[in-house]
């Protein structure tokens, strides 16, 4: 991403006072197995400035992230833009630079008239990149537009680019579910998100145990505590389905 993960901490409503977990290195093993293999860095140019964050494989030519990686009120779209999938150290297990990119509807209008940084912008801050061939040989991460499973144990992933040196993948799981915050944009109070990681997937667990890609992290705060994610719903199935190849 282009910036630290915006801070929450006018939001009273958040407190502090809880466990908290923060991201921690899956290492290669973790990293190199499905679905999580499906998981990227980012990087990407903007403003004459190169950036990183992190996306995942939701078809078989298209990775899904944030907006804010793609877009910018100030310089517009990013440019020369490398997904580097399962990186782990030096090597990734595939390396493709996007063809074409796809923000969600509103994100643009509501970047420019609120700032980037408002929970009402983060409520659509989603993007799409289509690639001229397949992202991880036909492979990619099942995903559904459930809120219900961020209720439960979930798995956020990403590349930080704060503590972390982004050279790997890191998890955080949830102990306790997502909030509504203000429409798709939903917060956790019990764990936080790192720079570098907006774009990176939330997973949810279904009944019998199955992970779904249902969330884009998109913001993280320390002071008060708080991860935010745009959440997949109608709205975000219907952007996936248009756009996604």
């Amino acid at each position: 991403m282009r910036r630290l993960l915006p801070s929450l901490a006018a939001l009273a409503l958040l407190a502090s006072a809880r466990a908290t977990d923060y991201p921690q290195p899956a290492g290669a093993e973790f990293t190199h197995t499905f679905p999580f293999a499906m998981a990227g860095q980012l990087l990407f140019g903007n403003g004459g400035k190169f950036y990183s964050g992190s996306g995942t494989v939701a078809r078989p030519s298209s990775v899904l992230t944030a907006a804010h990686n793609l877009w910018d009120a100030d310089n517009g779209f990013s440019t020369d833009i490398l997904f580097r999938r399962g990186l782990a150290g030096d090597a990734a297990l595939s390396e493709q630079y996007a063809s074409r990119i796809y923000v969600l509807g509103g994100y643009r209008e509501n970047a420019r008239r609120l700032t980037a940084e408002d929970v009402r912008t983060f409520s659509y801050d989603m993007g799409l990149l289509v690639f001229a061939r397949p992202v991880a040989g036909g492979a990619y991460a099942g995903w559904w537009a459930n809120p219900t499973l961020l209720g439960g144990r979930t798995l956020a992933l990403g590349y930080g680019g704060e503590t972390h040196t982004g050279d790997e993948l890191l998890k955080v799981e949830s102990t306790q579910g997502y909030v509504p915050t203000v429409g798709a944009f939903y917060e956790n109070r019990s764990l936080t998100f790192e720079s570098g990681m907006s774009g990176g997937p939330v997973l949810g667990e279904d009944t019998d145990g199955k992970l779904y890609v249902v969330g884009v992290i998109v913001a993280g705060s320390i002071d008060p505590i708080a991860g935010g994610i745009r959440i997949l719903d109608l709205a975000a199935a219907n952007f996936i389905k248009r756009y996604a190849k």
